[in-house]
């Protein structure tokens, strides 16, 4: 059933040329949708964004349309737009690709970490411990995020984090939803903390298994979170 129409703080648009203000539309959008609140079926109406932007259709159209080719959202002709729910095939699809490239991206990190980064690695995990304690899983989140895009500085690949993280979209919002466990988070602030211990060792194998066991996690976890949130998702769990 669809939820009730979300409402946006045109403050923050600025004005410029459509295309940019498209862009915007569809960053704010997509944020509202990774950090779960827009829920998987509630409705987006064109006009009500456009009026309540203060801008024509156009640019909120091509903003639909950018997320739709992400699979975030389902455009019905004549009916309307509504958040996609969660697929199961496409978290896996995400989690095998974080996993092609992580393993090889924190096998580097060993064999390269220097001290700068091995402190600031060290600081996320202080700071992901505080967030836990505190309940605050969108800053959390956005620490775990960074804890693995310093693991890509490390090996040297620093700008790949961003090119991995339109792939990443559907394990987010999984993540998302696992976040609300303060216990969920103490974990993989232990599990960030026995990747990081690998590092230090310089153990390029220890570190590349830590990570992998860290990215099955959310597999591990994605059964009880599909019976918390059965709404949520689209299609059967995939043999393992």
């Amino acid at each position: 059933m669809a939820g009730s129409e979300p409402k946006f703080d045109k403050r923050t648009l600025h004005r410029s040329d459509s295309g940019s203000i498209a862009t915007q539309i569809y960053e704010l959008v997509l944020n509202r949708i990774l950090d779960m609140d827009l829920k998987p079926f509630q409705e987006l109406s064109e006009a009500r964004l456009a009026a309540e932007f203060g801008v024509s259709r156009t640019p909120v159209r091509e903003a639909f349309g950018r997320l739709a080719r992400r699979n975030l959202v389902d455009i019905y002709p004549q009916r309307g737009t509504l958040i996609s729910p969660i697929s199961i095939q496409r978290v896996a699809k995400a989690r095998f690709i974080r996993d092609s490239l992580e393993r090889p991206l924190v096998r580097l990190a060993a064999e390269k970490l220097v001290e700068p980064i091995k402190t600031q690695l060290q600081r996320e995990i202080v700071m992901q411990r505080t967030f836990a304690e505190l309940g605050d899983d969108r800053n959390f989140m956005a620490s775990d995020d960074l804890f693995h895009a310093l693991i890509a500085k490390a090996a040297g690949f620093e700008a790949i984090w961003e090119d991995l993280g339109e792939a990443k979209f559907h394990m987010d919002r999984v993540r998302r939803l696992s976040l609300l466990s303060k216990d969920r988070m103490l974990v993989i602030a232990d599990e960030h903390e026995a990747i990081l211990q690998t590092l230090i060792a310089h153990d390029a194998k220890g570190a590349e298994t830590r990570i992998e066991q860290h990215l099955e996690s959310v597999f591990r976890d994605l059964d009880s979170i599909r019976r918390e949130h059965p709404d949520y998702f689209a299609d059967e769990m995939p043999a393992r």
